[in-house]
């Protein structure tokens, strides 16, 4: 969860506050989506017995099938590149280095 501490010596107008907490739920509810996916991919991992990043790779080759469970691994895999992609923005702009 995102902590705003307001300070008498960074007080905040309504708008720049309000502009911080939607910051704050939008980045919230990303890293929600994020381990909600990560929950899928470790629940396919497990049950195929292979990385996904491997089995992505394989997949995309073609050697995998199209199977749909197979299809549907690769799709979540797809959401959450895109997902970390979304967080990694957000920090860029916001100038945190971090890696997720």
């Amino acid at each position: 969860m995102t902590k705003i501490t307001i300070t008498k010596d960074n007080l905040l107008s309504l708008t720049e506050f309000k502009a911080l907490l939607e910051q704050s739920n939008t980045r919230s509810s990303t890293m929600d989506y994020v381990y909600r996916l990560l929950r899928e991919l470790v629940a396919f991992e497990e049950k195929y017995d292979m990385a996904t990043d491997v089995f992505y790779a394989r997949f995309m080759r073609g050697e995998m099938g199209d199977d749909l469970p197979y299809i549907k691994w690769a799709g979540r895999y797809e959401l959450y590149l895109e997902a970390k992609q979304t967080i990694d923005s957000q920090l860029a702009e916001a100038k945190v280095p971090v890696a997720i």
